[in-house]
């Protein structure tokens, strides 16, 4: 049985090569030959730290490689290069076999051995082969990626083509335009820029694109099925100072357009996220993925566990006092680590700004906001998104402080549209939605300073008064917890 090859070999390539670095090689492997000998699918996952240095992508590529049927093998773009010119290629000299490898952005009609496309070209033709495996590594960021691609945009520049391609209509088109541009400008400030659009807001347009459906731009035709259904947001983003705005709108229900594929085809899904029961439920729920053989692969507590300190004294987050008490225990925080690197994270747009103002006033320009050149003593302010992108590749923190639990902000006009349509399906959005995307932020922000070196400080004390702060603390497993005082890292 492949299982058996598969195991003589990786064991003969991990023992040639040295590589200790993840302990469930021979285990993985053997589940994925299994899956590939019986086509029959399955899923794994693995930790955030693991995906950070791409450790165990030896486990699947290996037996693709002893597998004698063609397979689909979909990455994430950002690992297309290294697997192609360095991973894949070092394999066959190791088995001396010789295996058709062929990459393509796009689907082909047939093909030999392992075809390997990146999870972005996959998603966007939902490629499948009936009767050939598929192994998808990365499952967990393709409801972003879906998001993305389904993303519509309307621009000033889309304004304009739309009344050359309706030129019976101009006028309708300049009345429904001057009505949105009011209703934004109207609206109080939003910190983070965007506006969701109502149902009554929306229907000039929604009239207008309907009267013409057939000459609609390709943009405006994707925009007006949206508007056309309940599962979307519709939102804009205003430009006061040139006076004009953008319009977006995409799916907030992925279910509908992936459910029906996971059946067609055996699929491997290989993916992180954070420590839930069942593993990768979220993602599961998101993508409609039917219930299966699901295997999780724990952190190593030794290499993996942070050291955590959190304050249960500080006032609530939303309260007046919560900012210069925060501020407070920076200062306290950032003296116990001397002239050592430190990153703030501060999901708050306001209080981010806040905050990186009173610490530059004391800390001059060690405090830097979002920016990837960091010194020794830099003190880096930073937001989700910025560091998301690229904390994996900035040097590790003596301190790593979450001044708030990064609950989603109904102040955001895709989290604001996301809660009234769970509340419409009569969900429970804050389990469904709010909670499972906290546990995944805080699962790929903490991944690059799990070393034990890092104080990770969280300043929230909704960890330990809340009902769901169980489950939020037991996502951040492995971790050693030390008191909720300053205490100064190894």
């Amino acid at each position: 049985m492949i299982e058996a090859e598969v195991h003589r070999q990786l064991r003969a390539f991990l023992r040639s090569s040295g590589d200790r670095r993840w302990p469930h090689h021979l285990t993985l492997a053997r589940l994925v030959a299994r899956a590939l000998r019986l086509q029959r699918g399955c899923l794994l996952q693995v930790t955030q730290r693991a995906v950070l240095h791409h450790r165990y992508g030896l486990s699947y590529l290996l037996p693709l490689l002893l597998y004698p049927e063609p397979a689909l093998l979909v990455v994430p773009q950002e690992r297309l290069t290294r697997l192609l010119h360095q991973k894949i290629p070092e394999l066959l000299t190791f088995l001396a076999v010789a295996k058709p490898i062929q990459h393509s952005q796009y689907p082909q009609p047939a093909f030999e051995g392992v075809l390997v496309m990146s999870l972005e070209d996959w998603c966007r033709h939902t490629t499948v082969y009936p009767n050939v495996v598929t192994i998808i590594d990365g499952i967990e960021a393709l409801p972003q990626i879906a998001q993305q691609q389904m993303t519509c945009t309307i621009t000033t520049s889309d304004w304009e083509h739309l009344k050359l391609a309706l030129p019976g209509a101009v006028d309708a088109i300049r009345q429904v335009y001057a009505q949105l541009v009011q209703h934004l400008l109207q609206r109080p400030h939003n910190p983070y820029g965007d506006y969701l659009l109502t149902p009554t807001e929306q229907q000039p347009l929604l009239e207008l694109l309907n009267q013409w459906p057939q000459g609609l731009p390709p943009q405006w035709s994707q925009l007006r099925e949206y508007l056309n259904r309940s599962d979307t947001a519709i939102w804009g983003r205003r430009h006061p100072t040139v006076g004009y705005f953008t319009l977006q709108g995409h799916p907030l229900n992925l279910r509908p357009y992936f459910q029906g594929i996971w059946s067609q085809a055996p699929f491997v899904l290989i993916g992180s996220g954070p420590e839930t029961d069942p593993p990768l439920a979220y993602v599961q729920q998101e993508l409609g993925i039917p219930p299966q053989t699901t295997i999780k692969f724990a952190g190593d507590r030794h290499s993996e566990a942070i050291t955590l300190s959190i304050a249960e004294d500080l006032p609530l987050p939303n309260t007046p006092e919560f900012a210069p008490a925060v501020l407070r225990r920076l200062y306290d925080l950032i003296g116990t680590i001397g002239h050592r690197r430190a990153v703030i994270l501060v999901s708050d747009v306001p209080l981010r700004e806040q905050l990186a103002t009173q610490l530059a006033a004391l800390y001059g320009s060690r405090v830097q906001v979002e920016t990837p050149n960091l010194d020794t003593n830099t003190i880096l302010v930073t937001g989700e998104t910025f560091w998301l992108r690229h904390g994996a590749q900035l040097p590790c923190p003596a301190l790593f402080v979450l001044t708030t639990l990064p609950l989603p902000s109904p102040e955001k006009a895709v989290v604001s549209a996301r809660i009234e349509w769970h509340k419409q399906q009569k969900q429970d959005w804050f389990r469904q939605y709010l909670l499972p995307e906290c546990l995944t932020v805080l699962d790929r922000a903490l991944a690059p300073v799990r070393q034990d070196e890092t104080l990770v400080a969280i300043l929230d004390r909704r960890l330990t008064e809340r009902s769901y702060g169980r489950e939020i603390l037991q996502s951040l497993s492995p971790y050693n917890r030390v008191s909720d005082r300053a205490q100064s890292p190894r």
